[in-house]
């Protein structure tokens, strides 16, 4: 008879980690006119990645009763009075401005970005929805020869429900310094990033070989699968596959175990001594 499987998501306390100063770097291809902007470092950030920034719940505070957490999107610097230049940043007179253009993720969550000091959501759009406000990346005045360059902290994003949200990123210039009075690049293509409410299982799949379970491993802790055949207080979970240690990634393990009832499955995180 074959397993039924269930996956359950955990909503667990993380310790501080590393990747809340993680950065995704704006620049471009080229500096001339119509050059398309990039986001830089897509590689380490975009679904195909398969990283996860993992969004905290707050119980105090401006972000009280959000998932909250940051990535700093950033500009690249293009003159050495901001540390440049730095390769592929954006031309000189650019400004750059990111729009959150899409968001999917558990029905009725609504996914959000805070500006610095904002004691309420700035821009949020609710899952399945899709939007075109933006906001500045550049801390430039888009005057003639200014420097593209952006890096503000103090910016959050949060969401409502547990869960995993994708969320699509796209980069602007907005100048005025480009051919005909309109901007010097034209936009970046569309970047997904994976963002998590709490700590969640991303898939189980039951196989002919055994259950592939794909699940999260935020930073500053260790995790482990495991499964039981009840999810109730007092039941027996035993470990699925080796411990890994958080890297904020999603991690798979394939249990190989064949039961004949419902099989649950849950991660849990330990902090390193």
């Amino acid at each position: 008879m074959k397993s039924s499987i269930v996956s359950l998501f955990a909503i667990i306390p993380l310790v501080a980690c590393a990747q809340d100063h993680g950065h995704i770097s704006i620049g471009s291809a080229g500096v001339n006119q119509n050059d398309p902007l990039i986001f830089e470092n897509r590689d380490s950030f975009d679904t195909t990645a398969n990283y996860v920034k993992t969004l905290t719940f707050a119980t105090a505070g401006a972000y009280a009763g959000y998932f909250q957490g940051n990535i700093t999107i950033t500009g690249l610097a293009a003159t050495p009075e901001r540390s440049g230049p730095e390769p592929n940043a954006a031309a000189l007179g650019s400004r750059l401005f990111v729009q959150l253009v899409s968001v999917e993720g558990p029905e009725g969550g609504t996914f959000a970005f805070w500006e610095s000091g904002a004691t309420s959501p700035t821009i949020s759009l609710a899952s399945g929805n899709s939007g075109t406000n933006t906001w500045r990346v550049s801390e430039n005045d888009g005057s003639p020869g200014s420097d593209p360059y952006g890096h503000i902290h103090g910016r959050r994003f949060t969401a409502t429900r547990p869960g995993i949200y994708t969320v699509s990123f796209c980069a602007f210039d907005f100048s005025t310094n480009g051919l005909g009075g309109g901007p010097i690049h034209s936009p970046s293509s569309v970047m997904k990033v994976y963002f998590q409410a709490g700590v969640n299982l991303k898939s189980v799949e039951p196989g002919a070989t055994g259950t592939r379970v794909v699940f999260s491993a935020p930073v500053g802790q260790d995790w482990v699968v495991e499964a039981s055949s009840s999810p109730d207080a007092g039941a027996i979970w035993t470990e699925v596959g080796a411990p890994i240690a958080g890297d904020d990634y999603f991690h798979e393990v394939i249990d190989n175990e064949v039961v004949p009832g419902p099989r649950f499955y849950r991660a849990r995180g330990t902090t390193p001594p």
